[in-house]
């Protein structure tokens, strides 16, 4: 998967609410310290980010950032 400038930033997003420095697209969410509350605002922050609802679902059920960020744009 090619990261855009644009998954770079969401990436940065995602970062800076787990509380870690970076994020690599290949990453497991639970493996960099996420937790549900995390996910909660991180779905947030996506469905304002993309202007579409995206489920806590969505960042819970992907095995890597990179899947979810593929699911976002299907």
């Amino acid at each position: 998967m090619q990261i855009s400038w644009r998954d770079e930033d969401i990436l940065s997003k995602c970062a800076a609410v787990i509380g870690v420095e970076s994020i690599a697209a290949h990453d497991d969410f639970f493996g960099v310290g996420g937790d549900s509350l995390d996910a909660a605002e991180i779905s947030e922050m996506l469905t304002a980010e993309t202007g579409r609802d995206v489920p806590m679902e969505t960042v819970l059920g992907s095995p890597t950032f990179a899947d979810m960020l593929t699911s976002l744009r299907g």
